[in-house]
């Protein structure tokens, strides 16, 4: 009969447009969450023009300036005294105001001071703009964990860090390279700096655009992988604990974690605010050319951080921890590499210059390190970090406490990095720092024998 023809052409077509509802809203969601994490990426970008712009302007400032390397070390220090206050505040902030206020609050803070920090030339001024400047600065990565954890579940969320990552990685090296190429073509360092708050300025108009998945109208992701929930609840510090803080104090993971971001940011920050330097210093390259060849170091650091990211994701639960532990170990090794292929007599003029086979293994060894430096760097202060929160309503605060001890290594970092090179030679510094990745190897070693504990337990009690 017709009437049943028609039914049954119909039907089929209703039923389609239901099945395709779901399917549709899925598309809404994975562009909203792909469009997001875009930004991220380039809002922490922005951060990083506000922030490298120092590093490059330091052998101007030492020969052009006046400014003694004493000076430069006070000036490094004192902004890191306020990066490492602005961490332990960044976690209740964020948990508070959420990820996007968060992000711009601070980069529009790094923006005022990156426009202010030329306007006098003492010590005293670039202390306290360089102090406050990282003090806006140090809140950039709790927002990119807090909104990453918003849009991802455990189970992917590394991969999705390592992506927002890439604003102080692939981001850096983008900034080296336009702010270097300024210099080269005539910029004084002030009118590099006003470039730098310019692009920065530029870059927060879309930050205004992150969101959370409830402002798009989405639920927040579930994890489907079980193994995955299972592992997140056997890792996290609260369970049948009390308080936002004391279950962190209590615990031996959060400690050894907090080691290995000091261990691993004390290396990044050597290297982030003395690279330029170093590679000017040992290959005699002018100031421009050696920012545009420190680019070398966050773009390594980039392949480094998204395949840590996708190794993480794709690796069996228990062994989570051994990426970090071989990667830090590596590092070490490498470190001694550079160490063997730096000139002993760096500050030596023996009219000659370095030749390019010297060139390239130190730029080489750079690379290798920033290889072997990034993939833990953005494991434990990302995805192990999410592990011991065990879900998103703590994040912020266990980010604040792990990261906070973890960045009085770059409290030390200009000791290290300046203040040995100064006093005894480049070699001497990356040697000590190269003891410091072994030390730090250990820690992971252990953490990882922990993790493995707690998983264990997990199993247990459950089979029992």
């Amino acid at each position: 009969m017709p009437g049943n023809t028609n039914q049954s052409e119909r039907t089929p077509l209703l039923g389609q447009n239901r099945t395709q509802e779901p399917e549709r809203d899925q598309q809404n969601f994975n562009f909203w969450r792909q469009l997001v994490l875009t930004l991220l990426v380039i809002a922490y970008t922005g951060y990083y023009y506000s922030k490298t712009n120092f590093s490059l302007i330091i052998p101007i400032l030492e020969e052009d300036e006046g400014i003694s390397r004493t000076g430069i070390n006070a000036i490094l220090t004192s902004g890191y005294i306020f990066y490492l206050s602005g961490k332990f505040l960044s976690g209740f902030i964020v948990d508070k105001v959420g990820g996007r206020m968060t992000l711009m609050g601070g980069l529009a803070g790094s923006i005022i001071c990156s426009t202010l920090f030329p306007l006098k030339k003492s010590t005293v001024w670039f202390a306290i703009f360089r102090s406050a400047n990282q003090l806006f600065s140090s809140v950039g990565w709790a927002g990119c964990i807090k909104t990453v954890r918003g849009w991802y579940p455990p189970s992917k969320a590394a991969h999705a860090t390592a992506i927002a990552s890439l604003g102080e990685t692939l981001g850096d090296a983008i900034v080296r390279v336009t702010l270097g190429a300024s210099l080269i073509n005539g910029f004084s360092w002030q009118q590099m700096f006003y470039l730098s708050a310019a692009i920065s300025a530029v870059i927060l108009i879309p930050s205004y655009f992150i969101a959370v998945p409830a402002e798009k109208g989405f639920e927040n992701p579930e994890e489907k992988n079980q193994d995955a929930t299972d592992a997140m609840e056997s890792r996290s510090v609260y369970n049948n604990e009390d308080g936002a803080v004391a279950p962190l104090v209590k615990n031996a993971r959060v400690w050894l974690l907090s080691l290995q971001i000091f261990g691993v940011l004390l290396v990044r920050e050597s290297f982030a605010s003395f690279v330029s330097t170093f590679i000017q210093s040992a290959l005699d390259l002018s100031t421009g050319y050696s920012s545009l060849s420190s680019a070398i170091f966050p773009a390594m650091g980039a392949v480094s951080a998204i395949g840590g990211g996708i190794i993480l994701d794709r690796t069996r639960q228990n062994r989570r921890g051994l990426i970090p532990f071989v990667s830090l170990g590596l590092l070490s090794v490498a470190l001694v590499g550079l160490w063997a292929v730096t000139p002993s007599n760096v500050d030596a003029d023996d009219g000659d210059g370095p030749s390019r086979k010297e060139m390239g293994l130190v730029l080489f060894m750079v690379g290798l390190t920033s290889l072997f430096l990034y993939a833990p760097k953005v494991i434990v202060d990302g995805p192990f970090v999410m592990d011991l929160a065990g879900g998103p309503q703590h994040v912020g605060t266990v980010t604040a406490f792990a990261t906070g001890f973890g960045q009085l290594g770059s409290c030390v970092s200009p000791f290290v990095s300046g203040g040995l090179a100064d006093s005894f030679g480049w070699p001497v510094s990356i040697l000590t720092m190269a003891g410091i990745a072994a030390v730090v190897t250990g820690a992971s070693g252990v953490y990882w024998c922990l993790d493995l504990q707690a998983l264990r337990q997990r199993s247990r009690t459950s089979q029992a």
